[in-house]
């Protein structure tokens, strides 16, 4: 994703102008990703593909494309890994199936739906994990997205990460009180447990929500105006070749269903 920055010569003080188009331009050179825009429609495309009975070469064409998403955002590790748990799901899926056991079958086909929609969690962990709110809300704007479905996906988005730290921060404080939550404390001790991690987390989360829609309502989120960034989103070369391959995969995919369209291709 190539990223503008905005002209600041109208502003009033030139010199603060500056300053922040410096620190902008230093945040930008450590950071690349795919253009947001790109990724919602990639996204839309993988869920369709997802619901048609495709062959096993083009979910593997899928994840591994999806893979290259996250690691062209410079995070060669998750990608790394979501391909490992890729291959391990795959081999316990078949695996598995060649089992006799009810119990294994009935694993296997669960693993068989989860390889079905692998490619579509590896896209929206990219969308969370690589795209700002502020960037999500104005590419969202840009494509003519309705007000109300762009306030609930800017705050959804930020929603999550915030959980993630807070629950981080409810485990450390259990560490420092001698209790960790394990497998073995939960099934020996699960009311314990809820106490003290379940209980301060829904306070928390209580209190977030409640300084989320007070931020969100200072800067301007219920405003009529068109909402303007502090970037200008272009699409590149990367992003037309991941937007072009995914559009050929789920091109091909319904070709091959055809009138043969069935939930999550499993029936």
């Amino acid at each position: 994703m190539s990223v503008a920055i905005r002209s600041w010569r109208k502003t009033g003080s030139r010199l603060r102008a500056q300053d922040i188009e410096r620190q902008i331009e230093r945040s930008l050179a450590k950071r690349r990703s795919v253009d947001p825009r790109v990724q919602i429609v990639i996204l839309v495309m993988i869920n369709l593909m997802a619901t048609t009975p495709t062959p096993a070469a083009l979910d593997i064409a899928g994840v591994v494309l999806a893979a290259a998403t996250l690691a062209y955002s410079g995070r060669w590790a998750g990608a790394a890994k979501w391909l490992v748990g890729y291959a391990a799901v795959w081999v316990t899926a078949t695996l598995c199936s060649l089992s006799a056991d009810p119990f294994f079958v009935s694993v296997g086909a669960m693993l068989m739906m989860l390889r079905k929609i692998y490619a579509v969690a590896i896209i929206a962990t990219t969308l969370v994990s690589t795209v700002r709110v502020g960037e999500l809300a104005y590419a969202l704007q840009r494509l003519h997205i309705p007000r109300l479905v762009i306030v609930a996906l800017s705050v959804v988005l930020r929603f999550f990460p915030t959980l993630a730290a807070e629950a981080s921060a409810v485990l450390a404080a259990m560490k420092l009180r001698g209790i960790r939550l394990s497998l073995g404390n939960i099934l020996r001790h699960p009311l314990r447990m809820i106490e003290h991690f379940a209980v301060p987390l829904i306070l928390r989360v209580s209190v977030v929500t409640d300084e989320i829609s007070r931020a969100a309502t200072v800067r301007g989120i219920d405003s009529k105006h068109a909402r303007t960034s502090l970037y200008e989103l272009k699409t590149g070369v990367a992003d037309w070749f991941f937007l072009l391959g995914f559009a050929a995969l789920t091109l091909v995919s319904a070709v091959l269903a055809r009138d043969s369209l069935t939930l999550m291709g499993l029936f």
